[in-house]
């Protein structure tokens, strides 16, 4: 369909990524903004080579579920794409992607041993994490996110998703004048808030003698470097351990490895439930020293953690059958040759968290592939009000 192009269309379904998708005589369009059974006319903005972009011109019928949004940035910034729908909607529909993340893994949702969606409360005020980005136009400066285009930026007063010490902060900070004239185009500017230590921020990275953060976890307080990964959502948190520690009363293994350890949260809760047999590997050196600190904490005199990355040290031999492994990895999903070695290992019992499910879906086809099958799945709504959301799967094999 033509740019310019109006037509009038019934909205299918939010794909992943927030956008409404709708089909007009078989060409799918994406439609920002647009909720489930809405009826509305649309301009086409943009013809791509399998579907077309186009922006809402006028509604015939509105969804029960849409609400005036939150936040007075939502449809400029691009970290929200469900400010305009209910929370439980927002639930529903990451429920039906993922859903559409199993079929793309070649399995029936229908007959997916899937657990109900988790929602975390509360869904705004909960991020323990800001990282906003500096931008110098005209003898302004600029901070907030980086728009689609990964250039411009879209200038915030305040997040409503950042837990209200990190938005008091910001507040403070951007009635520095001294503050916003010091901050240098492309300069990253991260807010951190813990309930020991309450809100800091940092430019670009971290000092190296920055104190740890002290988190406070279900298990118990867990240390973190500054720089290093932890989930943003403390109740999100709560859910991914709560589901973890099922599975370890599921398959009590005599083992368990924690890979892409992070600063050590799934071995240290492993530890704490009474496992001795615990180690784990991570590419990141400060949050490897914080996961060896965290296990001593919880009871592992000697721990083991390799700093390294997983496709560089993990070997099949390494992964007997009676080894609970847990993998967390980055967006990208397990390296090759990471999923190679769990394929030709011995392996029976495997916790595979992710926050992206079309790397998810790739590598839980390879999984099936390498005789493992799906025990049970769960959304976990980690990151209320984005696009995002958290998989916890569990997988076995005979």
């Amino acid at each position: 369909m033509l740019p310019g192009t109006e037509f009038q269309c019934e909205i299918e379904k939010c794909a992943l990524g927030g956008d409404a998708l709708t089909r007009v005589d078989g060409e799918v369009i994406f439609i920002p903004g647009a909720l489930p059974g809405e009826t509305l006319i649309a301009r086409v903005v943009a013809q791509k080579k399998n579907f077309s972009r186009a922006t809402i011109v006028r509604f015939g019928r509105k969804s029960p579920d849409r609400i005036e949004p939150e936040c007075r940035y939502f449809g400029r910034c691009p970290g929200c794409a469900y400010q305009h729908c209910t929370y439980a909607a927002e639930t529903a529909l990451k429920a039906g992607q993922l859903r559409d993340a199993l079929n793309s893994a070649g399995i029936d949702p229908d007959s997916a041993p899937i657990l109900p969606p988790a929602a975390p409360e509360p869904a705004s005020g909960y991020r323990n994490k800001l990282e906003l980005h500096a931008r110098k136009i005209g003898g302004k400066t600029l901070l907030g996110y980086i728009a689609s285009d990964n250039v411009s930026v879209t200038d915030i007063e305040t997040c409503p998703l950042a837990h209200p010490a990190i938005n008091a902060l910001l507040e403070d900070v951007r009635h520095d004048k001294s503050f916003l004239h010091s901050l240098h185009d492309g300069m990253r500017v991260t807010f951190r808030h813990t309930a020991r230590g309450g809100a800091i921020y940092w430019r670009n990275q971290p000092a190296r003698n920055l104190t740890w953060l002290r988190e406070e976890t279900p298990i118990g307080e867990f240390s973190v470097p500054c720089g290093s990964f932890f989930q943003i959502n403390p109740a999100g948190g709560a859910v991914l351990l709560e589901e973890f520690r099922k599975a370890l009363n599921e398959v009590q293994p005599k083992r368990v490895i924690d890979l892409y350890c992070g600063a050590g949260i799934f071995a240290a809760a492993a530890a704490a439930a009474g496992y001795a047999d615990v180690s784990g590997v991570e590419s990141d050196e400060a949050a490897a020293a914080a996961a060896r600190f965290n296990l001593k904490k919880f009871g592992i005199a000697n721990p083991e953690i390799t700093a390294a990355k997983v496709e560089d040290v993990l070997k099949p031999e390494q992964l007997p059958p009676d080894t609970l492994l847990t993998v967390d990895p980055p967006r990208t999903g397990l390296a090759t040759n990471a999923a190679r070695a769990i394929g030709r290992s011995g392996l029976r019992h495997l916790v595979y968290v992710s926050c992206h499910p079309a790397s998810w879906s790739r590598d839980a086809a390879r999984l099936r592939k390498d005789g493992f099958e799906l025990r049970s799945l769960r959304m976990i709504n980690m990151f209320p009000r984005t696009a995002h959301f958290e998989i916890f799967s569990r997988w076995s094999r005979d």
